[in-house]
C-alpha cells in the first residue's frame, strides 16, 4: 500500500475509535455541530426552584451563558426563579453529574440581587440552562446573555445584553436599552427613552413614550406608534415608521425608507428609495441614484442629491427646495413657493389653484412642461437657449427671439416680477392649461 493509503486508513480506524467511546460514554466528547448531531445522545432535564423574600433591593442582576431567559413582572412582592438544567449525553448518570457542576447562584447582595450561571469547564453547547423568574413589576434590571431568547414583560429601568439570540421586551415603565444581534428584537409599550442596537437583526418597537435611538447593520426597522423624536443609523437596514409624534432622523443605504403620519423627517441616505406619506412639518433629504415619493405634505421640504426620480403630491408647505439630476420630477397640486435646480432630465409643475406662490426653475439640457388651472393668470416669464417654448395659454405672451434665447413674458405689468420663472438651457418649454 502507498503511504498516502496507510495514512487515510490510520485516521479512519482513529475516528471509528473516537466515536466508539464517545457513544458508550467512556469519553467524555462533544463537537459542537448543533445538538442532533449524535442523534441517539438524549436530552435531560433537571429542575428547581429559588424563592427571594422581602425586603430585598429594588435591583436585579441576571447573568447567564447560554439558555432561554423568561422574566415576568407581577403583583407578588417575591421573586420566584424556577431553573430548568438541559443536558444532552449519551448516559443520565454522567448527564447529572454535569448538570451539578451547573451551578445557578443566586445571592442577595447590598445593592442588588444577583442571579448568575457558573459552567466552570462546561462551556459546550449541549450544555444549557433556561430560567423562568417572576419579579415585583418596579424592580430594575440587568440582563446578561450569550446564547438564547430573552424574553421579559415588566421591570422598571431594564438593560439587556444578549450575543445571539432573540429578544422581546414589552411593559417596561421607565428606560430601556437593548444589545443583540442576529434575530428579532421586539420592543413594545415602553414608558421612557429607549435604546436598541442590533447587527444582522430585525428590530421592531412599538408604543414608545420617550426618546428613541436606534443602531442596527445589514437588517430592518419597522417602527410604530412613538410619542417623541427617533434616532436611527441603519446601514444597509429597510426603515419603516409610522404615527411618529417627533422628528425622524433617519441614515441608511441601499434600502427602502417608508414613513406616514409623521411630524417631520431629517434623512440622509444613499441608493435608498424613500416614500413619505402625511407628514405634517419639514421633511430634508439628501439622497442619490434612487427616488422619492412625497404625498400629503404640510411643511418645507428640501431635497438635494443626484440621479433622483422625485414625484410629490399635495404639498402645502411655505418652500419646495429641490437640486437634482438626470432623472425627471413631477410635482402635482401644491401650493408652496418653489426653488428647483435641475439639469438633464424633465420637470413637471402642476401647482394647485389656490395661491400660487412664485416658482423659479433653473434646468440645464431639462425640458419643462408647467400645466396651470383653467382661467388662471399669472405674471410669468419662459426664456430657453436653444430650445423652443410650446405656448398653449390665451392670451398669448409676449415672445422675444435673440442670439438663440426665446422669452416669452405673459400677464406682466410694465416694471413687475414675474411670479413664474422657467429658465432652462438645450431644452423645450411647454406651458399649457389643464384639459
Amino acid at each position: 500500500m502507498k503511504f498516502k493509503e496507510i495514512l487515510l486508513l490510520l485516521v479512519i480506524i482513529f475516528a471509528g475509535i473516537i466515536f466508539y467511546h464517545a457513544q458508550t460514554g467512556q469519553l467524555d466528547l462533544y463537537i459542537d455541530l448543533g445538538d442532533e448531531f449524535f442523534s441517539d445522545y438524549d436530552a435531560y432535564t433537571f429542575e428547581s426552584v429559588q424563592k427571594i423574600s422581602p425586603p430585598f433591593p429594588m435591583h436585579m442582576e441576571v447573568k447567564n451563558q447560554q439558555g432561554d431567559l423568561k422574566i415576568y413582572g407581577t403583583d407578588e412582592n417575591e421573586i420566584s426563579i424556577y431553573i430548568e438544567k438541559k443536558v444532552r449525553h449519551s448516559t443520565k448518570e454522567r448527564a447529572k453529574e454535569i448538570a451539578d457542576e451547573l451551578e445557578i447562584l443566586v445571592t442577595q447582595e447590598e445593592q442588588k440581587v444577583l442571579v448568575s450561571s457558573e459552567r466552570g469547564e462546561h462551556t459546550r453547547s449541549h450544555i444549557r440552562s433556561d430560567l423562568e423568574i417572576y419579579i415585583p413589576t418596579d424592580i430594575d434590571l440587568y440582563i446578561s446573555n450569550s446564547y438564547g431568547t430573552v424574553e421579559l414583560d415588566g421591570g422598571k429601568n431594564v438593560k439587556i445584553t444578549n450575543k445571539n439570540g432573540k429578544v422581546s421586551v414589552s411593559n417596561v415603565q421607565e428606560k430601556l436599552s437593548v444589545v443583540s444581534s442576529s434575530n428579532l428584537i421586539s420592543i413594545e409599550n415602553i414608558g421612557g427613552d429607549c435604546q436598541i442596537e442590533g447587527l444582522r437583526s430585525r428590530i421592531n418597537a412599538k408604543n414608545i413614550n420617550g426618546s428613541t435611538t436606534i443602531k442596527n447593520k445589514y437588517g430592518s426597522i419597522d417602527l410604530e406608534d412613538l410619542s417623541q423624536g427617533v434616532i436611527v443609523n441603519g446601514l444597509h437596514c429597510s426603515i419603516k415608521g409610522k404615527n411618529i409624534e417627533g422628528q425622524i432622523e433617519a441614515e441608511n443605504s441601499y434600502e427602502n425608507i417608508q414613513l406616514s403620519n409623521i411630524v417631520s423627517a431629517k434623512i440622509r441616505s444613499d441608493n435608498s428609495p424613500i416614500e413619505i406619506s402625511e407628514a405634517k412639518s419639514n421633511l430634508d433629504i439628501k439622497n442619490k441614484y434612487s427616488r422619492i415619493l412625497l404625498n400629503d405634505i404640510y411643511g418645507n421640504i428640501d431635497i438635494e442629491g443626484e440621479s433622483l426620480e422625485i414625484k410629490g403630491k399635495n404639498m402645502f408647505g411655505e418652500l419646495i427646495s429641490i437640486s437634482s439630476s438626470y432623472r425627471n420630477i413631477e410635482l402635482d397640486h401644491f401650493s408652496s413657493s418653489a426653488v428647483i435646480s435641475f439639469s438633464h432630465g424633465k420637470i413637471t409643475l402642476y401647482p394647485s389653484n389656490k395661491n400660487i406662490k412664485p416658482i423659479t426653475v433653473n434646468g440645464k439640457y431639462a425640458e419643462i412642461d408647467f400645466i396651470l388651472p383653467p382661467g388662471l393668470e399669472i405674471p410669468m416669464q419662459a426664456q430657453t437657449k436653444s430650445g423652443k417654448i410650446k405656448w398653449e395659454l390665451s392670451p398669448k405672451g409676449t415672445e422675444q427671439i435673440s442670439n438663440g434665447y426665446s422669452i416669452i413674458n405673459a400677464f406682466l405689468k410694465e416694471g413687475e416680477k414675474p411670479t413664474i420663472l422657467l429658465v432652462t438651457t438645450y431644452g423645450n418649454i411647454q406651458v399649457r392649461e389643464d384639459s
